[in-house]
């Protein structure tokens, strides 16, 4: 049997983000992944496998 779901793929790649307000959200570092304000800024942001939200990291200065 199988699922004919619709599923975006590209929502669980790393996708560069602006914030303007801040909000609550889940911050993933080298320590890993914690609840926390997400600040104004530049963020990449991909959508969890697992958990269904969305996961913000800080965007490097490289690349």
């Amino acid at each position: 049997m199988q699922a004919h779901q619709s599923i975006d793929q590209a929502a669980y790649e790393w996708q560069p983000c602006s914030i303007i307000l801040p909000r609550i959200g889940v911050m993933f570092t080298r320590h890993g992944a914690r609840t926390r304000l997400i600040l104004p800024g530049q963020y990449m942001v991909r959508r969890s496998r697992s958990l269904g939200q969305w996961i913000y990291r800080y965007r490097s200065s490289e690349g």
